[in-house]
């Protein structure tokens, strides 16, 4: 008989054993970026992304420029970098690579000359605003098609798509069917209030990603050089690698340091996930659970504080709230998540009996910490001195000087920074930022559109048309926008759009605003893990070599918690630290016995396996525990309690059976 490759494979008693190669993750210097066939070509590459680097922590050191020049300097350097890295098409992909002249160096000179014009003529452009000339029309066009060019090589089309709708959509407008139509605007007037305001291209998505979003990027490639990556990996590793389904387990941890630094689920499930989701097969996982684990952990490395994937920045400038106040406000939904995604994984291999990996160097938590504790000292410096309330940038750019200084000066002599590692990480600081930038740099035409045809509102209106009044169906409603609208976008590019309309609608509601706020931000970080645009998903499933649909659709029970959790936090406002502390320690213990009880429902096993009554008993448990109120959350309590005891007691008599018959419990 034929056996599957996955979890059939069932050898009791018996252990992988085997080595670990954490070394191995040491990140590619000469694959940062493309070869070029001349060498002069590598060298302006190299030359625009260090200079990008070094602009904007110059800058969030010495002081950022005004709102314009700012963000117009860091919009060129990265359209100019992507020009140089991305060619315009497939066909024109060349090995070594070698810039075309009209579709590569041609836009970045109208790229440059734009942005000329624009820092020369600034003065004489604001002094008449409203009163563009012929040549702001015609550079800000030129302009306005360069970025959507960029964003187009750089992170796909689907941001482009939509940038183009709303563009049509500000000059169709008095074609548009009621209630999302508006009088229409010429093209002048839409290019120009994207052009020489700070309403569209040079508005807060670019404000924040030329501040805020890229130091701390910065700050994810200086840790990144130093090792922190491989640290935290091994750190998850050494915690949980001797455990049931270990690796699994490890990824859902590390995925989570991981994930907040990085500014792209998909650039966390490639940079973990090439180390983690091997070694989930070697246990006996499937090709797709295993690229479904690393998808939701990377996914939900998003929402983990104190940088959310650059969201956390942004939404303080949205909501105008304290940047602390974000990160705590945080941090109980992001662990309710991670804790369903652990114990869903917990309750599978369990199920399952997936073998253990038993590896003769796994190093101890001890000794890891000692080896590499110095990687914590950034982050805590990073938290001290926004608690003392620093603004981000510099917060950010200090605690990037001190991971280079904690780098000079490491334990091992082999293992210190040089120039070389400082250069290098300046260059990945840049690759790194490309994706977000361009995705913010794209969002701002969004933006633009919005404020000028007054959509915000419109949308707003029809939502809650559609859901009649009804609390829960304008939840429902908004959760499937925040999905749609956020499929195939980085998180920070998915945040700006449905912060400009989906959170409005829940805000109108009375829905506390950073709650509303987390409710889209969810929604749109696990559209990267539902089906039919699942990138996470997909990238994860490229790597175990599993079918990419099947994979995202065995990721949605797996991250059901991530689904729940922003409904609860809206009904119960306790676990966003909103009420007293009292209050916020009673709802966060109802919550997590909720995510357990869901979590044992979507697995089929709690202490043993589920029959069909159990997993009732599951769902019945969850939303007693969900509904806020004295009489159900403590029935759910004891529904829970008294289920684990009566699985209990029959493990209890299988095993005395088992006994008296002699056969294995």
């Amino acid at each position: 008989m034929k056996m599957d490759e996955s979890v059939k494979i069932k050898e009791q008693g018996k252990k992988i054993s085997g080595e670990i190669d954490f070394e191995s993750m040491k990140i590619d210097r000469d694959g940062i970026f493309p070869r070029f066939k001349y060498r002069i070509d590598l060298w302006l590459v190299m030359s625009v992304a260090a200079g990008w680097s070094i602009f904007q922590l110059y800058t969030a050191g010495f002081g950022v420029l005004f709102a314009i020049p700012q963000r117009s300097i860091h919009a060129t350097f990265l359209c100019v970098l992507v020009f140089l890295l991305f060619p315009a098409s497939s066909k024109l992909k060349t090995v070594p690579r070698n810039p075309n002249l009209f579709f590569d160096r041609i836009p970045v000179i109208l790229t440059v000359v734009s942005l000329f014009y624009l820092l020369w003529n600034l003065h004489e452009i604001l002094n008449r605003a409203g009163m563009p000339t012929t040549a702001d029309i015609f550079f800000g066009a030129i302009f306005i098609v360069m970025v959507l060019e960029a964003t187009r090589r750089s992170i796909g089309s689907a941001l482009v798509i939509v940038c183009m709708v709303f563009l049509l959509y500000a000059y169709f407008g008095r074609h548009i069917p009621y209630p999302l139509d508006h009088r229409g605007f010429d093209i002048e007037t839409i290019v120009s209030h994207m052009f020489i305001t700070t309403e569209g291209l040079w508005g807060v998505p670019a404000g924040v990603s030329a501040t805020f979003v890229y130091i701390f990027i910065a700050f994810g490639a200086f840790l990144e050089i130093t090792g922190a990556g491989r640290f935290f990996i091994k750190l998850a590793f050494s915690f949980m690698g001797h455990m049931r389904g270990g690796p699994a387990k490890a990824a859902v941890i590390a995925s989570a340091c991981i994930g907040s630094v990085s500014g792209s689920a998909v650039a966390n499930v490639v940079t973990s996930g090439s180390f983690t989701i091997p070694l989930m097969k070697a246990t006996g996982l499937s090709r797709r659970y295993s690229a479904a684990v690393e998808a939701c952990a990377s996914s939900g490395g998003q929402l983990v504080p104190p940088i959310m994937g650059a969201a956390a920045y942004i939404m303080a400038v949205y909501t105008e709230t304290p940047f602390i106040y974000i990160i705590l406000a945080a941090i109980i939904p992001a662990s309710l998540y991670f804790l369903g995604v652990f114990m869903s994984v917990h309750f599978h291999t369990l199920k399952e009996d997936v073998r253990k990996i038993d590896v003769a160097d796994l190093p101890k938590p001890k000794n890891v910490l000692k080896e590499g504790g110095q990687y914590l000292a950034p982050l805590i410096l990073l938290i001290v001195l926004l608690v003392i309330d620093w603004t981000p940038t510099k917060a950010g750019f200090y605690a990037s000087i001190f991971v280079l200084v904690l780098g000079f000066f490491r334990m091992r002599k082999q293992d210190r920074l040089g120039a070389s590692d400082i250069w290098f990480a300046l260059l990945l600081a840049a690759r790194n930022a490309i994706s977000v930038a361009a995705a913010l740099l794209a969002a701002g035409i969004v933006v633009g559109v919005v404020s000028l045809t007054g959509m915000g509102l419109k949308f707003a209106n029809m939502i809650e048309y559609l859901a009649m009044g009804n609390f829960f169906l304008t939840l429902f409603f908004t959760m499937v926008t925040s999905i749609i609208l956020g499929m195939g976008l980085p998180t920070s590019a998915c945040y700006v759009v449905l912060a400009i309309l989906a959170a409005p609608i829940l805000t109108n509601l009375g829905v506390p605003l950073l709650a509303a706020h987390f409710f889209i931000l969810y929604f749109g970080v696990l559209s990267a893990i539902t089906p039919p645009v699942a990138i996470a998903a997909y990238a994860g499933a490229g790597i175990s070599g599993a079918k990419p649909f099947a994979t995202a659709m065995l990721a949605i029970p797996l991250a059901l918690s991530g689904f729940i959790i922003p409904y609860w936090f809206v009904y119960d406002n306790s676990l966003m630290l909103y009420g007293p502390w009292h209050q916020i320690i009673v709802s966060t213990i109802f919550a997590i016995l909720g995510i357990i009880a869901m979590s044992a429902m979507t697995q089929g096993y709690l202490l043993t396996k589920l029959k069909w009554y159990g997993r009732l008993a599951m769902v019945a448990a969850f939303f007693l525990l969900f509904i806020p109120s004295i009489y159900t959350r403590p029935a759910g309590v004891l529904l829970l309690v008294g289920y684990c005891l009566y699985q209990k007691r029959f493990l209890a008599k299988h095993k005395a059976d088992a006994a008296v018959s002699g056969q294995p419990g």
